[in-house]
């Protein structure tokens, strides 16, 4: 047992010896960085030994999350953090002469080393720097500088609501080289690009794809990073959507209603309201300017001319049914009456639910004004209601599957 602990306090005796812990005091870090940011450096001044040559800045952009789309300002407003990495060739040099080989590493704070003039040119109100007085910049030996400003950027982005709530919509993050040209300042791609690894998903939108591009406006350098994103129609479906259909579908059963019962008239414009109440939601969702008209727009908009024309038919049939017995029927309603009549018939004879001769006694019945207004009704409903299914069949298809097909 003894041999044992001789022989461990023999193994460490020597690692201590052969492998010294280096100890940097804080007065020797001080005196380090004063050797490496001088009185005279300044930011004023690009970092490059030969100012003929332009400081080469790669960025990075890591997605936190989408914290809001507004559809009627068409803004974009997410929270993403920058990996933007440049080569400091004063700090290097001076980081040389300074003679302390054991610092590999210093952070300062941002506004005592020079950084690239990057601002968001497409924000949506003010072009506002980057980062804050904060933040630390962290320096390496080799004079490799790496900023990572942490920003919630609010941009602008056009929407393309045609096919809304089944809509997509492509936004971009447009970082700029502001002040000094591309001849001074270059700004390209790091190594990772655009980055969701960290993102944290969104209750209204999709990421479908990310991508990064290298641009330049002017004499200016920049990266435009894209975010193609789909919209969740869940909730608009829950909300909106579906009680319009079920309204138009209701809206059709208006010529069910007995014309004796009273009822109809304020049937008929409840439903009117219904779709104007509707009409004004969905505006309240749509932006304020756009060349463009959501189908789901239209689709309402129709629904309500069509509901101003029951209630006009509507009105006219309850006119016709009230009018007095002894007054004789238009060549012209006897005519839709009669045909009305043939259609019923040989839709129950087609059933088995009535014989020819019973048929032939119905098409022999005397036509009053109160079978002109039933005639109304069953024309009325099935027009009505064929014209509301097809018409909510196509807005569908078209909304969920034009996007698909037509980009």
């Amino acid at each position: 047992m003894d041999r044992f602990v001789i022989l461990f306090a023999v193994v460490l005796y020597s690692t201590i010896l052969l492998n010294p812990v280096s100890c940097i005091t804080s007065e020797e870090m001080r005196l380090h960085l004063g050797n490496v940011l001088p009185v005279n450096y300044t930011t004023y001044i690009r970092p490059v030994l030969d100012q003929s040559t332009a400081v080469a800045v790669t960025v990075d952009l890591h997605l936190i999350g989408i914290n809001s789309f507004d559809n009627q300002e068409q803004k974009l407003v997410t929270t993403a953090y920058l990996d933007i990495q440049w080569t400091d060739e004063v700090i290097a040099r001076n980081w040389g002469d300074a003679g302390n080989a054991d610092i590999e590493e210093v952070y300062v704070p941002q506004g005592n080393v020079w950084v690239p003039d990057m601002a968001l040119q497409n924000g949506f109100e003010t072009m506002v720097g980057l980062g804050d007085s904060f933040l630390y910049i962290r320096i390496k030996k080799d004079g490799t500088v790496l900023w990572r400003p942490y920003q919630v950027f609010e941009s602008g982005c056009e929407v393309v609501i045609t096919f809304f709530p089944f809509d997509k919509t492509s936004c971009e993050l447009k970082l700029l080289i502001w002040s000094n040209t591309k001849e001074k300042v270059s700004l390209s791609q790091g190594t990772i690009g655009f980055d969701t690894s960290l993102y944290e998903k969104n209750s209204e939108w999709d990421i479908l794809k990310t991508s990064t591009t290298e641009v330049t406006s002017g004499d200016n350098s920049g990266i435009l990073f894209i975010i193609e994103m789909k919209r969740k129609p869940l909730e608009y479906l829950i909300t909106i959507l579906v009680p319009v259909i079920m309204l138009g579908l209701l809206n059709a059963f208006l010529f069910v209603l007995p014309a004796d019962s009273g009822e109809k008239t304020g049937y008929a414009v409840t439903a009117f309201l219904s779709f104007a109440v509707f009409l004004t939601i969905i505006s309240t969702e749509m932006p304020r300017n756009s060349e463009d008209t959501s189908m789901f727009s239209l689709y309402i908009f129709i629904m309500t001319m069509a509901s101003t024309v029951m209630v006009v038919v509507t009105i006219i049939q309850l006119r016709i049914h009230h009018r007095p017995e002894e007054r004789p029927v238009s060549r012209h309603f006897y005519a839709i009456t009669q045909c009305v009549r043939r259609i019923q018939c040989a839709i129950c004879v087609g059933g088995g639910h009535v014989a020819r001769d019973v048929k032939r006694a119905q098409e022999a019945e005397e036509v009053t004004w109160k079978s002109v207004s039933a005639a109304i009704d069953f024309i009325g409903f099935w027009t009505f209601l064929i014209f509301m299914t097809v018409f909510t069949a196509t807005i569908l298809a078209v909304s969920m599957l034009g996007d698909k097909y037509l980009q």
